[in-house]
């Protein structure tokens, strides 16, 4: 995905529907869990050879995904 994407995406669903507030950004992670009320920062960027970014999440809360039992 590319920053202008993301930011399509998120622009996209800013704002709550009735209410209108801002919405808070959870992170769920398939096979890991949910990332509640978490912040984002820029980790690193590339040099311009390599266009990445790389983000550091930190999250207050973590609930992991339920592991189904194996029989």
């Amino acid at each position: 995905m590319t920053t202008t994407e993301l930011i399509k995406l998120l622009q996209e669903n800013e704002r709550g529907g009735i209410s209108g507030r801002p919405r808070e950004i959870s992170l769920t992670i398939p096979g890991f869990g949910l990332l509640a009320d978490a912040d984002f920062a820029i980790n690193s960027t590339g040099d311009g050879m390599f266009s990445e970014i790389c983000l550091e999440v930190k999250a207050k809360a973590f609930y992991p995904e339920e592991q189904e039992e194996e029989e």
